[in-house]
């Protein structure tokens, strides 16, 4: 899941991941699902919106950056 996740260019070239609404960069979170095992969420820094969250790092790894190739960049 990826809601609300958009992309800036850094001044290296790099996409940078940030929040749509308030184009701050997330902070890295763990949430809990209800058999209690971990998920690893991007939570945004200003708003507290849940952007994003995978089950396990090599999944966030992979579809941040197949998300990376296709995000719309903020002028």
């Amino acid at each position: 899941m990826i809601d609300g996740l958009a992309g800036i260019k850094s001044g290296k070239g790099t996409v940078v991941f940030v929040c749509s609404k308030c184009r701050v960069v997330p902070d890295n979170a763990l949430g809990a699902q209800n058999k209690g095992e971990l998920v690893y969420m991007l939570i945004c820094s200003k708003c507290g919106a849940a952007l994003a969250e995978w089950d396990t790092i090599e999944a966030r790894e992979k579809e941040l950056r197949e998300f990376a190739k296709k995000v719309e960049l903020l002028a």
